[in-house]
């Protein structure tokens, strides 16, 4: 289902900043009541705080970034773009952790660069602006994507840490806060112009900040890293299909064998070892 989130986008005739806002503000009230179900605290402390209003900020720049990257270049191209975040983690590890980057980084990324050429089109001088402006954007989503989750990650390591229901819900809302910000300053209103904008708005909180970040907050950590590999893996793969299967993107054999390239690159990437799994919290 989380593999549904930018085809939510997509669907929504919300503006994206308006469709980033509902997406943490029912996700972080649908994680508050969850949180309050398992009777767990909300309290940030104060060593903690600071790692969480960053990682509220780099979301609300992930969403700003992927949002527009979406309506580019369409769902699929632009979940894949964002899951190159796993390459920005392993440059966090390299540059700050003094982490050795893995050999097959070195193949990833070239495999990573071979499927997006082939993904655009072979020929990029035909290409329209926008589609160059899309990957941009993509891929800044991308940046900011792995350094939300790396901050995620650190928060969570404190002794003092609640729990992944609670961190993730003030995150939440945070971004949620700072986007209704964003959305005033761009003079957007925040009202939902149907019913069915709604129902799209309302799912895309609950399954991909609500019940998608509770999974990965909660189960990640306790599987084994090639089946947390395969199920992020999943995710753009299946956006993907979503966006030939809904929306006819137009798709041959070359952009395939690009997809592939590139959702291989990806698994390659999230093999490498997380930068905060040698992070000194205390």
């Amino acid at each position: 289902m989380i593999s549904f989130s930018a085809i939510f986008v997509r669907l929504t005739h919300a503006e994206s900043d308006v469709a980033a806002f509902y997406r943490t503000f029912v996700g972080g009230i649908f994680l508050v009541l969850v949180s309050m179900a398992r009777k767990e605290s909300l309290r940030i402390s104060g060593r903690i705080l600071p790692w969480v209003l960053s990682a509220g900020v780099c979301l609300v720049l992930d969403l700003l970034f992927w949002h527009r990257s979406i309506a580019l270049v369409g769902p699929g191209l632009a979940t894949i773009l964002i899951n190159f975040q796993v390459f920005v983690l392993a440059a966090v590890g390299w540059m700050f952790f003094s982490e050795t980057l893995p050999k097959r980084l070195f193949i990833a990324i070239p495999l990573a660069l071979m499927g997006l050429w082939l993904l655009v089109g072979v020929d990029l001088h035909v290409l329209p602006q926008e589609i160059f402006l899309g990957i941009g954007l993509g891929l800044g989503a991308a940046f900011w994507f792995g350094l939300y989750t790396l901050q995620v990650r650190i928060s969570q390591s404190f002794p003092e840490a609640s729990g992944g229901a609670p961190n993730v819900a003030i995150i939440s809302l945070t971004s949620a806060a700072l986007l209704a910000c964003v959305c005033w300053i761009q003079g957007e209103t925040l009202g939902i112009a149907t019913v069915q904008d709604g129902v799209w708005l309302i799912l895309y909180g609950l399954i991909s900040q609500g019940v998608g970040w509770l999974l990965i907050a909660t189960g990640l950590p306790h599987i084994p890293a090639y089946v947390a590999g395969m199920a992020i893996l999943i995710m753009p793969t299946l956006s993907f299909i979503w966006d030939i299967l809904f929306f006819a993107r137009p798709t041959g054999a070359t952009g395939v064998l690009g997809a592939v390239l590139a959702l291989i690159s990806i698994w390659m990437g999230v093999k490498a070892p997380c930068p905060s799994d040698h992070t000194n919290t205390g």
